[in-house]
């Protein structure tokens, strides 16, 4: 995560992906009931989600056209607590004698309880340090959630709990953060987590907003830009669910010209444009791209075209008739 990916890289290894509860595991009325009242996801996902109110004691936010104001997203009570409402309603095993007996279970999974959040917080907080969760603590909450630090889902976990710097979360971001996300155990959590990703594979915009926090999630205390192996390190992670289809053609790039050593916001920003509006063939330098756009779209350019030769080159070699026209010119020259 942020700044420790680098450390965390070298002593963790890749966990299994996490696999989603199916309705096939529910109970016929339990999906009954899933089909009448819960949300659409597979039609309307963005409406399972509201957006976020900043807290007042929050850090100024940037105002750059590039990047939207919508903070990471809370998932509405129908929908967030969708999962977390069939288990209830599953301990129950038909037994409640009315309706009512069934909502006010329901009712009660959807709250969230403060003092289990100060608990959760309290477990990992830093020995030295009241009010943050540090290096060490995120380590231990990652083992517990059953994952590497260095995942996916734990970027997911940062931008949900609207985390202001890596490596740490503050009192409030962690709490607030799970509050919004109706969490308050590490289950919940991980369900949340799981859920989350999965509608990052499906959901754009949505993605859209996570990209755009990970480039502010991992600059450096009072830097503007990134530096070059972060960008790459953060583009890799973020990519996890969706890979562009030339990213390996623009690591390649990046790696290939050290003069190349920081990534400003507007380059970050676009590339996710870039991916999703261009390729090489189509692309067009007359529009206001970054200048880093036109280079590696030549470069791609100039290396299918050096590759083509070289294609044709080998091509003559093999032909039978050039090579006996060489092996008779040889002859004669030899007698």
């Amino acid at each position: 995560m942020g700044n420790c990916l680098k450390c965390f890289q070298s002593s963790s290894s890749s966990s299994a992906a996490p696999t989603l509860p199916t309705s096939q595991s529910l109970p016929n009325a339990l999906q009954n009931l899933n089909a009448n009242n819960s949300c659409q996801a597979a039609t309307s996902i963005g409406n399972c989600y509201d957006i976020v109110q900043s807290n007042a004691n929050d850090r100024p936010r940037e105002t750059d056209e590039l990047l939207s104001n919508r903070t990471p997203l809370k998932p509405a009570n129908n929908c967030d607590t969708k999962r977390n409402s069939f288990k209830s309603l599953g301990l129950l095993n038909g037994s409640a004698p009315t309706m009512s007996d069934i909502i006010t279970t329901v009712k009660e999974s959807m709250e969230v309880s403060p003092q289990a959040l100060n608990k959760l917080f309290e477990i990992y907080r830093d020995p030295d340090e009241e009010d943050m969760i540090l290096t060490d603590g995120i380590e231990r909450l990652c083992l517990d959630l059953n994952y590497q630090p260095d995942e996916f889902a734990i970027l997911v976990l940062a931008w949900c709990l609207d985390a202001s710097q890596m490596c740490r979360f503050t009192r409030t971001e962690f709490i607030d953060g799970l509050h919004k996300m109706r969490a308050d155990s590490i289950e919940s959590i991980r369900l949340r987590l799981e859920h989350t990703i999965e509608m990052l594979k499906v959901d754009s915009e949505m993605f859209k907003q996570l990209y755009r926090f990970t480039f502010r999630f991992g600059l450096e205390p009072d830097q503007r830009v990134l530096s070059l192996d972060m960008a790459i390190d953060l583009w890799k992670l973020v990519f996890t669910v969706q890979t562009p289809d030339l990213f390996s053609n623009w690591v390649n790039f990046l790696d290939k010209h050290p003069n190349i050593r920081r990534i400003p916001k507007d380059t970050w920003n676009m590339y996710l444009n870039f991916t999703e509006q261009c390729d090489i063939d189509n692309y067009d330098d007359t529009e206001a791209w970054p200048s880093l756009f036109d280079d590696f779209v030549e470069y791609e350019k100039n290396r299918a075209l050096e590759m083509a030769t070289v294609h044709d080159d080998d091509n003559n070699n093999d032909d039978p008739l050039q090579c006996h026209v060489k092996a008779g010119g040889d002859m004669r020259h030899v007698s």
